[in-house]
């Protein structure tokens, strides 16, 4: 087999039914910084906006077509997205974080050999983590 020369993430892309609102809760609640400034899709007939993830981008597009079908992590394609966190401290720092906001979540749930993670729902109903992995200190 040859090695692949990839070289990782660039972005990501996730279709949203309301700019605004996903805005709102990736920017304001996650604190994703806000790369690019709401536009009109350049590739695509709608909106989008891009937001800054550690070295990579998070892309919210709001498609006009989109017919507003809620997220079903069933169905082929995403089941989910997962957010890097530093430490179990950092991740118990969210959960207070999420239910002083009002944000339904799993509290930290520790899965054994893998790490910790709070589970959590974006408003479109796209399934997110954020995980702390068991290789980080503890």
């Amino acid at each position: 087999m040859v090695e692949s020369s990839l070289r990782g993430f660039t972005h990501v892309s996730l279709s949203v039914s309301d700019l605004d609102r996903s805005l709102v809760f990736y920017h304001e609640v996650l604190g994703l910084a806000l790369l690019v400034d709401p536009f009109e899709g350049v590739v695509f007939d709608g909106r989008e906006v891009i937001l800054r993830v550690g070295r990579s981008a998070l892309c919210l597009q709001e498609h006009r077509r989109n017919p507003g079908f809620g997220f079903d992590p069933t169905r082929t394609g995403l089941d989910h997205l997962s957010f890097g966190v530093a430490s179990i401290e950092e991740l118990g720092e969210w959960a207070r974080r999420l239910s002083s906001a009002g944000i339904a979540h799993s509290g930290v749930k520790s899965l054994a050999g893998f790490g910790d993670v709070i589970e959590l729902r974006d408003p479109d109903g796209i399934q997110i983590e954020l995980h702390c992995p068991a290789s980080e200190p503890r």
